[in-house]
């Protein structure tokens, strides 16, 4: 089991809330992440994930709520704990007539950092840190901001949209730095909408609608809520009247000896009615984390 901090959450949101006018950002969004923990912000592009994430980070005033990171206001970190959170945002700029090593550098000495792996990860991201930021491709900057944000090796780390502009190969690369990194000990809140980045690296996961939260809980149990597709092989055509009684069946097609339908919750009267029967195959398919974010959507 994830270990908490000793008075808390390593970051913990509160009754976040943002409006820029009448306009709603964000209202009433709350969730939290465990020390060690890879939590996944889920939603499409303009459901208020970077808002969210600017407010936490106070680079925007929200309207009302808190955030607490290290058990502690935001306001009131120290200098050393702020320079273990690293956060690379959805769009970013730098200066352009520095090389990619010399804004790193700079980033680096800004956060009085002692740990500096940022050969390491430019080998793996295939980055040439010599060239000028504005002959960059989108691509290589979004390079540079994975760099930025793991370099320092943080206790924190905060990312959104970290992939944009990536290749697949690199995409991959990153999965494999964001679980390495994780694996000593950074805590990571991920915000996509891409969702197999989602499933792949997080274990829990918050979906944000319109401002909203509206589910927040481990991807597994998401799973479970979610309708599973069967398909049932027998020796014989059974009798469809028995299957289409089951609670929670949908969707039930029977052609001749095999049995496909939908199911929502408990399997046991499933078992049961089936046990009647002799049955050849059985085959469960589970849902993808697309899926169910459609069933939010």
């Amino acid at each position: 089991m994830i270990s908490k901090t000793k008075d808390g959450y390593i970051i913990e949101v509160s009754n976040l809330t943002k409006f820029y006018g009448k306009t709603k950002g964000i209202e009433n969004v709350s969730f939290h992440i465990n020390k060690g923990e890879i939590f996944g912000l889920m939603g499409p592009n303009g459901s208020g994930k970077t808002t969210t994430l600017r407010s936490m980070l106070n680079l925007i005033q929200s309207s009302s709520g808190e955030t607490k990171i290290f058990s502690k206001n935001l306001l009131n970190l120290s200098k050393l704990e702020m320079s273990n959170i690293s956060y690379l945002p959805g769009e970013f700029e730098m200066y352009g007539d520095l090389t990619g090593k010399e804004y790193l550098e700079y980033i680096s000495n800004l956060r009085s950092a002692k740990k500096n792996n940022t050969n390491i990860l430019s080998d793996r991201l295939d980055f040439d840190l010599n060239r000028k930021i504005k002959t960059l491709s989108k691509g290589n900057k979004q390079k540079i901001g994975i760099i930025m944000a793991f370099m320092n090796k943080p206790e924190i780390a905060i990312l959104d949209e970290p992939t944009s502009g990536l290749d697949p190969l690199k995409q991959k690369e990153f999965q494999n730095i964001v679980k390495e990194h994780n694996a000593e000990g950074c805590s990571i809140l991920l915000s996509s909408h891409i969702l197999p980045e989602i499933e792949d690296l997080c274990e829990r996961v918050g979906v944000i609608k319109e401002g909203n939260i509206i589910a927040s809980e481990q991807i597994s149990d998401l799973k479970n809520k979610t309708i599973k597709k069967y398909e049932i092989s027998f020796d014989k055509e059974p009798g469809k009247s028995q299957i289409s009684k089951i609670k929670g069946v949908s969707n039930l097609d029977i052609n001749k000896n095999i049995v496909t339908f939908n199911m929502h919750g408990n399997t046991d009267n499933l078992i049961k009615t089936i046990s009647k029967y002799k049955v050849i195959n059985l085959r469960i398919i589970e849902p993808d984390l697309e899926e169910i974010f459609l069933t939010y959507y």
